[in-house]
């Protein structure tokens, strides 16, 4: 029934967009001009971004030489592509790839001298049964990324460089009956083994997230499952954040808080936490987001640059919780602030130069820099943020639409 809601709305689709999508990394270039043709010095970025209507979903494309604030878009000189595609890319290599949105490939793409996308190769998933793609991509190494395939609970082996499918996972462990096994949006390396966090959540019926947490670690040499352990103390983390001392913090989702204020997940919003060096959750370590914060409505962090993670509060002052709402009507309010926080002490500050803004704000490094994104409620704008900016946080270029990558590729 909650399901069928959210269809009849038509928010459903973008909100899974939403969801799905991930932080891609790149660096800013230095010249305003929005085209990025010319001498193979120039610098290029390639932005992805979606338009909804009321019955369809396009994406588009748009090569930039500068994220500066006022760099022009021009729209005529975009790739299209119908659905909610996706960009792909790795950082320091300039590959970059464009995933259907309505067919489950990855098509490599060039930029020639005019500054224009040209089209590579091609692979197809459809064999492994996936219909649509997430936007997330493992990447450990120029010749080896893995597609995290939620729905077939297995991880999809890519050589980027040759463009082929090598091999898969199976993570059939990691199910829950009546679950999605939602892999993290990112991941962490320990030497050769990749580390990613799952959730249980349901969509479809219930609109609930298990209150777990799983973690996978992969031994990318031998292909194996080395490790996964399940912990009961917090649910609903989707994002690792590692700060400079090398620990990485797995945050509750703002979903989650708005899933356990509706008494849809039964643990409070929480931090857990894996230790630099270390391969598994620290059982010692737990934090309450409602101690720290004083909300109980708070989660999706965000890197802050060196110790710090960025939080975010739903403010009731702003925003409303009705009785049997949807989780994504209170994640899609914009009634969150912005906080700072130095995990390992209880040093929360609110941020006062963002505003309040929806919760599914996604992160990008560039250059060294973290941005964050602020969408209009209708998603028709975003604003690119340089969170970590001298001084607070600084506004770089708006685009047209949801922006939901952005890479250097030049």
């Amino acid at each position: 029934m909650r399901a069928a809601a959210l269809r009849s709305t038509g928010r459903l689709p973008r909100l899974l967009a939403v969801i799905a999508a991930t932080a891609m990394v790149a660096c800013s270039g230095n010249d305003a001009n929005e085209r990025a043709g010319g001498s193979p010095e120039t610098p290029a970025l390639l932005l992805g971004t979606r338009v909804w209507d009321d019955t369809s979903t396009t994406s588009y494309f748009h090569v930039v030489s500068s994220i500066e604030a006022g760099t022009a878009i021009d729209a005529s000189r975009a790739v299209e592509v119908p659905g909610a595609a996706k960009l792909y890319a790795i950082e320091g290599v300039g590959w970059f790839a464009i995933g259907g949105g309505e067919a489950p490939t990855i098509t490599r793409y060039t930029l020639d001298d005019e500054g224009r996308l040209d089209e590579d190769d091609t692979i197809s998933l459809q064999d492994y049964g996936i219909e649509n793609l997430w936007d997330t991509l493992y990447v450990v190494s120029p010749t080896k990324m893995y597609y995290p395939d939620r729905d077939g609970q297995r991880l999809i082996i890519i050589d980027p460089s040759a463009m082929e499918i090598t091999g898969e996972v199976d993570l059939g462990q990691t199910g829950r009956e009546g679950f999605l096994s939602l892999y993290s949006y990112a991941h962490l390396e320990r030497g050769s083994d990749l580390l990613f966090s799952v959730a249980w959540v349901d969509w479809n019926e219930t609109d609930s997230i298990l209150g777990e947490t799983g973690l996978v670690v992969l031994d990318t040499e031998t292909e194996k499952v080395s490790k996964f352990e399940v912990d009961a103390r917090c649910g609903g983390i989707t994002t690792p954040v590692e700060t400079s001392s090398g620990d990485v913090y797995f945050v509750s989702s703002a979903l989650a808080a708005a899933a356990h204020r509706l008494d849809r997940l039964d643990t409070a919003p929480c931090a857990l936490r894996v230790r630099a060096g270390d391969d598994a959750f620290d059982a010692d370590y737990l934090e309450s987001l409602e101690e720290l914060t004083g909300s109980a409505l708070a989660g999706e962090p965000v890197p802050g640059g060196g110790s710090e993670i960025f939080l975010r509060v739903f403010d009731e002052g702003l925003g409303t919780v009705a009785d049997g709402a949807l989780t994504w009507e209170l994640t899609s309010q914009s009634a969150w602030r912005w906080l700072r926080w130095t995990p390992g002490t209880y040093d929360v500050s609110p941020v006062d130069a963002l505003e309040p803004s929806t919760s599914d704000v996604l992160w990008f490094r560039l250059d060294g820099k973290v941005y964050g994104t602020e969408t209009t409620e209708d998603y028709s704008e975003t604003t690119l943020i340089e969170l970590t900016a001298e001084g607070g946080p600084r506004r770089a270029l708006t685009a047209p639409g949801f922006l939901h990558g952005v890479a250097r590729i030049r």
